[in-house]
């Protein structure tokens, strides 16, 4: 009896224990005890948390996976915690997963216009040998001329698109990669227990395995590094990223072998996915849009013709254009999990209080998604508040580097197919909207039909 009353007196401090841990955080859905709400979560499509919990709170809440993670859900809460207290969200989460998996994207070398340009005429020139353009699908178009620019400035060399193997088992590896992340819940263990990890089967099924499998996809730039080293000249002219970063070793203690393979390898994974994506689902937009292509294109024509490539310079000339690119971003939305933030101090938004080492997630998908401010989200609206890469000073690191690359890359790639393509659906073939299940949410193949201007 005695044993029994213990306990239920043990049950009891715990529930209250864990239950005023929670109240001390932005309301959500009730969490269990231990597990929290991991099983009102679909981890393979997490866009769809803040769509199944967002509507019934304030733009914010807070999910247990067991742990707290709070979700920003609009606009106002996103603005409010990233750039009006932007100090008070400035850290990263302290954890063995985010440490061993989430990519720093702190790069700062951007890409000369030209070498974007040389791999849209490329592009073009290979959209032209397409004998059957009655049944086209652009993925591995769109991926090579991206893959080319990145390619050549860390490389400096491209791919033939009839002789391109390495790059296409590169990318069908970290698809795979990715998706299979999305597909393991047990993922989160790190999360909730690092302790775990130590134990041998726990930690290889948990972590350890995805960790392996992406050094075993990484080794494509280990490769690419060692051979552009093989024609390295100190005394040369640095023609390519490579040998630049090379040439200043000497000089910078900072430098090592070992950063210079990261460093190409976080470019590469954060500068060509994220585009090639977004160009991708441009395309699918644009097909079953095809009042806004025509306007787009009969704005390209006017300012830039039909003779030349359009450039950067012609941009501010073309607003229709400017408004087309930002929807598009909005459209695709391909993020469905946003980089986390750490709190590094009490703060308060909204109203609703978050304690310090917080994780945060300010669902940028959400807000694009199902931002009131939207006259129409489902359609292209050519509306603002697009925030594609976060606000703020945590605000992902592209906006400085690899954001610079994807603004000339989808200007230059997206308007110069328009240019000398009308992108149209293939008759009884509706286009799938619906993304496939991963956090970088990319369309299915499928087929669209060109014809040339």
């Amino acid at each position: 009896m005695l044993l029994l009353i213990g306990l239920a007196t043990a049950l009891i401090y715990g529930l209250y224990r864990y239950y005023t841990m929670v109240s001390r955080y932005p309301r959500g859905p009730m969490p269990w005890p231990i597990i929290g709400n991991m099983f009102q979560q679909d981890f393979a499509r997490q866009h769809l948390t803040s769509i199944k919990f967002a509507p019934s709170f304030d733009g914010v809440f807070t999910l247990y996976t067991p742990g707290p993670v709070v979700y920003l859900t609009d606009y106002v809460a996103l603005r409010e915690a990233f750039v009006e207290r932007g100090d008070d969200f400035a850290g990263r989460p302290d954890n063995i997963v985010m440490e061993e998996l989430l990519i720093d994207f702190g790069m700062g070398k951007n890409l000369m216009e030209e070498q974007v340009l040389s791999s849209v005429r490329e592009y073009l020139d290979a959209l032209d040998k397409i004998e059957n353009k009655e049944k086209v699908d652009l993925c591995w178009y769109i991926q090579l001329m991206v893959g080319n620019i990145i390619n050549e400035t860390l490389f400096g060399y491209r791919y033939k698109y009839d002789d391109c193997a390495q790059l296409i088992n590169y990318v069908e590896d970290f698809q795979k990669w990715i998706g299979d992340l999305a597909k393991s819940p047990e993922f989160v263990v790190g999360f909730v227990a690092p302790v775990l990890l130590k134990i041998p089967f726990i930690g290889y099924h948990c972590l350890y395995k995805h960790r392996d499998n992406m050094r075993k996809i990484c080794q494509y730039i280990v490769d690419n590094v060692q051979r552009c080293m093989d024609g390295y000249k100190s005394d040369d002219e640095p023609t390519c990223f490579v040998h630049a970063y090379k040439q200043r070793m000497p000089n910078n203690s900072f430098l090592d072998d070992d950063n210079l393979v990261s460093t190409c390898n976080d470019f590469f994974l954060a500068g060509h996915e994220t585009t090639t994506t977004t160009l991708r689902w441009a395309v699918l937009h644009l097909a079953m849009n095809q009042e806004t292509q025509e306007n787009l294109r009969r704005e390209v024509h006017a300012v830039v013709g039909r003779d030349r490539l359009p450039r950067m310079a012609d941009k501010s000339k073309m607003i229709y254009t400017q408004a087309t690119v930002l929807e598009v971003q909005r459209m695709a939305n391909i993020l469905g999990l946003n980089l986390a933030h750490r709190t590094t101090r009490d703060t308060v938004v909204k109203g609703h209080r978050i304690p310090k080492d917080t994780m945060v997630n300010g669902d940028i998908h959400y807000v694009m998604a199902r931002d009131p401010h939207f006259v129409n989200p489902e359609r292209l609206d050519l509306a603002d508040r697009v925030v594609a890469f976060s606000l703020g000073k945590r605000a992902c690191a592209g906006e400085v580097t690899v954001y610079s690359l994807a603004r000339v890359e989808l200007f230059l790639g997206l308007t110069a197919t328009v240019q000398n393509y009308h992108i149209l659906p293939r008759d009884g073939e509706p286009i799938d909207f619906e993304p496939l299940p991963m956090n970088i949410l990319q369309p299915k193949d499928q087929y669209i039909r060109l014809e040339k201007v």
